[in-house]
């Protein structure tokens, strides 16, 4: 795990203890994740239609910071590394990709 993972892990941690927001870097845009308790009710929704990873990290991020996702011109491969990083801040730990 690098010290980044290391990081987000713990931040992702104390977020949850104290039901506060995480935020992380990627690609130098930081990105800001309510605590668990506080994401957007559509994740349920979204989870129970069985929807997709992406579909969820949508749901998470919302739809402004989706939108500053895609503006980076983001490969496969990097959405993996985006998916991460979205599910350690929500609480949801790693995403397996």
């Amino acid at each position: 795990m690098t010290a980044a993972k290391k990081t987000t892990t713990a931040a992702a941690k104390a977020a949850e203890a104290k039901d506060a927001p995480t935020t992380f870097e990627f690609k130098d845009v930081t990105f800001s994740i309510p605590a668990p308790l506080d994401l957007p009710d559509e994740v349920l929704d979204v989870i129970e239609e069985g929807g997709s990873e992406r579909a969820i990290a949508r749901a998470i991020v919302g739809k402004e910071q989706w939108a500053a996702y895609r503006a980076l011109g983001n490969t496969i491969g990097e959405f993996n590394t985006f998916l991460d990083l979205v599910s350690e801040a929500a609480g949801f730990g790693d995403s397996g990709n």
